[in-house]
């Protein structure tokens, strides 16, 4: 099945407004950044249930595109813009800032787990668990969409229910991968439903951040729970009826070009906020509350001015000749 969404400026700003929140959140987190402030760690868990389970919709819901193309181009596309990224930057950073110029010291559990990069380790796993249940989803009766939403359920019913598949990469990629499978479940569906009228959604809006203000003082309504999944659902039903009716002035299309571009912003700026915190905050006595917004802003101007960068930097982000690649694959 052929994905009925196009590529949409609501939908890459989505994606740009859930990677920039992640750069917010470690900007703010005390053992990332050095120091954190109470009121906005409470905004932080607010947002906690919406954004990286978005992140993680938004890419699903470009997986029946990725699927229509030749299994050797879909493979390759995924080591070319996923894998090489998540190799370069692995390197860069454990070898150069986490290690301080060297080996790190606890390499194998480095490479297992990723790090902050581990939201690619899961990306890939969930590319790679598409490709494997295609056939196996045209078993249902209404197409393999639907097997979609039963992955979903199931991803999330093993984390309710056993330890096994609890922290690390595994874990993460059983929680938040769920919504990679929600999303392309959900991508054919997601015109109809921008189109409903207001006075269904405004309930629903009113009713997320109601439940979003409860999980700040209870991790259960955040993460881990049946409760949780479905306060992330109804948070990312709430974000895709908003996003198209935004007006487009210019942090809206910032935030979209940044959206383009998340790949930059997602494996940049946790480097960028380590050598700051090292290089630069160590050697300034600030208050907190004067360090975390010094901090945030800085993150953000320098990791925004890394996607600006990108045209003339492309190596750090897709393997270089992937596109002749691509072109005799197919």
């Amino acid at each position: 099945m052929k994905s009925q969404v196009p590529r949409m400026q609501w939908m890459d700003f989505l994606r740009g407004i859930a990677v920039l929140l992640v750069v917010v959140l470690h900007a703010n987190t005390s053992h990332i950044a050095g120091a954190s402030v109470d009121w906005w760690t409470d905004v932080n868990r607010h947002l906690t249930p919406f954004r990286m389970p978005l992140l993680m919709f938004m890419s699903g819901m470009l997986l029946h595109r990725s699927l229509a193309k030749p299994l050797p181009v879909y493979i390759w596309g995924k080591m070319a813009a996923i894998a090489w990224p998540l190799l370069v930057w692995m390197f860069l950073y454990g070898f150069f800032i986490r290690s301080g110029i060297g080996v790190p010291d606890d390499l194998l559990d480095y490479l297992a787990t990723g790090d902050y990069l581990w939201f690619l380790m899961s990306l890939l796993l969930c590319y790679a668990a598409a490709m494997v249940f295609k056939p196996l989803a045209r078993r249902f009766p209404s197409g393999h969409s639907w097997g979609y939403l039963a992955v979903f359920l199931a991803m999330i019913g093993t984390y309710v229910s056993t330890d096994v598949v609890h922290g690390g990469l595994s874990g993460s990629t059983f929680w938040y991968g769920a919504f990679f499978f929600l999303g392309a479940w959900a991508a054919h569906m997601v015109i109809r439903w921008v189109r409903v009228p207001w006075g269904v959604v405004v309930p629903l809006l009113l009713v997320a951040v109601w439940l979003a203000n409860m999980g700040v003082d209870d991790r259960s309504l955040r993460i881990g729970t049946p409760a949780a999944a479905g306060i992330s659902v109804l948070g990312i039903a709430v974000l895709l009826w908003l996003a198209p009716r935004l007006p487009r002035g210019m942090l809206v299309r910032c935030v979209e070009w940044c959206g383009r571009s998340s790949i930059v912003v997602y494996v940049a700026h946790f480097p960028i906020i380590i050598l700051l915190r090292d290089q630069v905050f160590t050697h300034l006595q600030l208050a907190d509350g004067p360090r975390v917004l010094l901090m945030t802003t800085a993150a953000l101007v320098l990791t925004v001015l890394l996607v600006a960068l990108r045209p003339w930097t492309p190596f750090l982000y897709v393997l270089p000749g992937h596109r002749r690649v691509a072109a005799r694959l197919r």
